[in-house]
């Protein structure tokens, strides 16, 4: 389906970095220790004369040159980073858009309030992210998904007839999600499953937290 101008309907993402996990016991790996350097995958969404990113794991100077790269965009043209929660692997670019508004989950905020002390670059960082509300612009809500941390949240919307939704840490990768299953850093595993469960629920698509986007199937 198009819009009047013939653009598709809904949402247009690009998939911006694909992540991979510094362990991932898929492969064989163990949880005790780490294998490589994590990255998470970060993800451009534009829609309602907005542009946002998701996530964004890579260097300030390696995001500006993976944006122009994957869509031809200058960092002015980004006007919203959203951050699925407040590791440190998926906020690592921030820096790379200094005029865009940073927001974050406001459970996630808190929880993050209680623990940095003043004065810390984390709670430096912390104190510039305000809080989403329900809908981040109008056809992309934000959807409570815990577990991971607690106050985790991602991303829900319809773009050409699809239902996608970007996971952020609630879906690790596909083999994660297809398991129903955790990361070793996981702060609430039972929140954690029944989050992969919410996403299962509202997504066709699933953009996870380290991995490419797979079509949601019940498996055979």
């Amino acid at each position: 389906m198009t819009d009047e101008r013939g653009e598709p309907s809904g949402v247009r993402w690009d998939v911006l970095t694909i992540g991979h996990l510094s362990r991932n016991r898929y492969w064989g790996e163990a949880d005790d220790r780490a294998y490589r350097e994590p990255l998470c995958t970060s993800t451009l969404l534009r829609s309602a004369g907005h542009t946002v990113v998701v996530d964004p794991g890579l260097s300030p100077e390696e995001m500006l040159r993976v944006l122009d790269r994957r869509a031809g965009l200058a960092p002015d043209s980004v006007d919203i980073v959203f951050l699925t929660h407040f590791h440190g692997d998926h906020r690592v670019g921030l820096a790379a858009f200094p005029n865009a508004v940073w927001c974050m989950p406001s459970a996630e905020i808190e929880l993050a309030e209680t623990l940095l002390a003043l004065g810390s670059p984390d709670r430096q960082v912390l104190d510039l992210i305000r809080p989403a509300g329900p809908e981040l612009i109008p056809g992309i809500r934000v959807i409570a998904t815990p577990g991971h941390s607690v106050g985790h949240a991602s991303l829900a919307f319809e773009s050409e007839g699809m239902r996608v939704v970007v996971a952020g840490d609630a879906a690790m990768t596909r083999d994660f999600f297809r398991h129903d299953d955790y990361y070793f850093n996981t702060v609430d595993p039972e929140a954690a499953v029944a989050s992969i469960a919410t996403v299962a629920r509202e997504a066709d698509v699933v953009v996870p937290g380290h991995d490419n986007y797979f079509l949601n199937r019940p498996s055979s």
